[in-house]
């Protein structure tokens, strides 16, 4: 089978870029798999294991590429005639819909859309550096710029804890070192992955109902405990196991006086047993399966149930999410 993937940026990104990363590590399972990929995106991809087009991204892409299954990673203007499926990553503007075919990224996303269908995303581990060695740092890996990543409260976290903190992605709000806050910029590839592996977690205190949390999962291949809210996706994500979910910042503090608790191996085989490439990948194809058999993805037209963009607007998590059940 041929599949096309359909998301207009450069691959692979450099540095921050949650979609991108998520196209880039579906196409090379779906490769390793035997399908044969097509990435349309943008000037400047170079995949050596996928064939790669720039298409008209305002025509449909299925008249320009044949291929037997299209994956889009943006919602197009007109519904493919063709075999299809969507992929939305983000949460949708309140009283948005979505097509039929629509996957979302956890089973809270879903639910929080009115849909059913649901992947988890999953990372390629062998971009990632496993250690069992920690500093302990804590380290914030997120768009910082962005309030509901809530940077600001994960600095007061780690005062609060005597931690030094770490900060990657955003612009740089401080300065570079400050009162034991250490801002880095944006960051990717190997310098990431070393800071991963080395903290004694991660910290992600977000104030939304978050649709995923791909640094949740780098962070535990890398065999780092993440503390975390409980909003969104994390109670699918983080097994008591591998980490805490907190309600206020005491529950915050305490979680990083217990870090000991937590094995570094327990935290990279949870990731590995969930959330891998391939992982993804089985989950899609089973969707493409589905489709192909003519058989509906959601059992009605998914559509956005809640504003998701105002701080502190969200509900504390939704009972049932503590452990990750693919689509």
């Amino acid at each position: 089978m041929k599949v096309v993937l359909i998301h207009d940026a450069a691959l692979p990104v450099q540095a921050y870029g949650g979609t991108e990363r998520v196209v880039w590590w579906l196409s090379k399972a779906l490769s390793e798999r035997g399908i044969t990929v097509v990435l349309a995106s943008a000037p400047g991809t170079d995949c050596p294991w996928a064939e790669v087009v720039h298409p008209d991204f305002r025509r449909p892409i299925e008249e320009q590429v044949e291929a037997g299954f299209y994956h889009y990673f943006n919602t197009p203007a007109v519904e493919p005639s063709r075999p299809h499926v969507v992929t939305i990553g983000g949460n949708g503007k309140p009283g948005e819909t979505f097509f039929r075919n629509t996957v979302f990224v956890s089973r809270n996303h879903a639910l929080r859309h009115g849909a059913q269908c649901f992947v988890h995303n999953g990372v390629d581990p062998s971009e990632y550096v496993f250690n069992t060695q920690k500093d302990g740092s804590l380290l914030f890996l997120a768009k910082a710029s962005w309030h509901v990543k809530n940077v600001r409260g994960a600095i007061r976290i780690a005062r609060k804890a005597n931690r030094t903190l770490e900060i990657l992605g955003g612009k740089r709000l401080f300065f570079n070192h400050w009162r034991g806050i250490h801002w880095n910029g944006m960051q990717g590839g190997e310098v990431k992955a070393r800071f991963l592996s080395r903290a004694s977690a991660l910290l992600f205190p977000v104030l939304w109902n978050e649709p995923f949390g791909i640094a949740v999962v780098e962070a535990l291949i890398s065999g780092t405990p993440v503390i975390a809210s409980p909003l969104g996706s994390l109670p699918e994500l983080i097994h008591p196991d591998v980490g805490s979910l907190c309600e206020d910042e005491q529950d915050y503090v305490a979680a990083i006086a217990d870090l000991g608790q937590i094995k570094s191996s327990r935290c990279r085989e949870w990731a590995l047993e969930h959330f891998t490439h391939h992982h993804m990948a089985e989950g899609y194809l089973k969707l493409y399966e589905k489709v192909l058999k003519g058989e509906p993805l959601n059992r009605s037209i998914p559509a956005t149930r809640e504003a998701v963009d105002a701080l502190y607007s969200v509900p504390l998590g939704v009972p049932g999410m503590s452990a990750p059940q693919p689509a």
